[in-house]
């Protein structure tokens, strides 16, 4: 094909790219419709063209496309759908999970850092959330947070303890907070759940009586406005929860880079 096609522009997106160079012509692709997906020329949940469309577009061969389409699927900007196509990520959250868990894994991040990044989260989205929650997402937040005390099974707890945290979250109206709830709740809980394996009914049950009065104290405290309570209350879920966490063997050195939280980190990114 040759190099100097001029790209087609009667689809979205189409008008500013550029014929690219052979061999460096993958990274200008991504580069190119990252550019245009972070800018929101093509907007979240749009279809790409199609592997020919684009290899027109950019005047080069489907191979050299099916590259770069997958780099930016591992980058959580597009996602590949079975006999129908590529989309932009419908959503932000699969691209901070992605890009949280790259970083954490090549920072060799522990588990202790990411629980200590959470807790000063869950301050600030009490401070946002004391003005800009509305009675609909306070309502949310009580019964979120009542749920947490009816566990009885690892299935109720893999509901319940994050749905509580990211309902906080959406009370604070702030979508970077948002989406790094999503990646951090997801990672804590998973890995919290993946440690204790198979437990009777009697061990969730405990674990619920012990952890879920930090959470209706929270929920109580914000349904009143109240900052100093609020605070306060953050404060005590933020010394409890974790050091519940940590004094778990197989958690307390746990580092983002075992092989072990690999696999968990690749569910998370990819939403399965």
């Amino acid at each position: 094909m040759s190099e100097s096609r001029t790209p087609p522009r009667d689809r979205p997106g189409s008008s500013d790219r550029l014929p690219v160079i052979r061999n460096t012509a993958a990274d200008q692709i991504i580069e190119q419709l990252r550019a245009q997906i972070v800018t929101g020329e093509l907007p979240l949940g749009a279809k790409l063209p199609t592997e020919r469309e684009l290899g027109l577009d950019f005047g080069v061969s489907s191979p050299t496309v099916r590259e770069a389409l997958r780099a930016l699927n591992s980058m959580g900007l597009i996602e590949a759908r079975q006999g129908s196509g590529a989309y932009v990520a419908a959503n932000s959250d699969r691209i901070v999970a992605s890009a949280m868990g790259m970083l954490s894994q090549l920072e060799d991040v522990g588990l202790d850092d990411l629980l200590s990044l959470l807790a000063a989260l869950n301050l600030y989205a009490a401070e946002l959330a004391l003005t800009r929650a509305t009675d609909e997402d306070i309502a949310r937040v009580r019964e979120r947070a009542a749920a947490t005390a009816d566990c009885a099974t690892v299935e109720d707890v893999t509901v319940a303890a994050p749905g509580f945290l990211l309902a906080f979250a959406k009370a604070a109206h702030q979508p970077v907070l948002d989406a790094l709830y999503g990646f951090l709740v997801t990672l804590v809980v998973q890995l919290e759940i993946t440690s204790y394996k198979r437990k009777p009914t009697k061990f969730w049950q405990q674990w619920a009586k012990d952890t879920s009065g930090y959470r209706i104290a929270i929920a109580e405290a914000l349904e009143n406005r109240d900052r100093t309570n609020l605070a306060a209350a953050v404060t005590s879920f933020n010394h409890a929860v974790p050091a519940r966490i940590l004094s778990i063997p197989a958690l307390r050195n746990a580092r983002m880079s075992d092989p072990s939280v690999a696999p968990l980190l690749a569910r998370i990114v990819s939403g399965r």
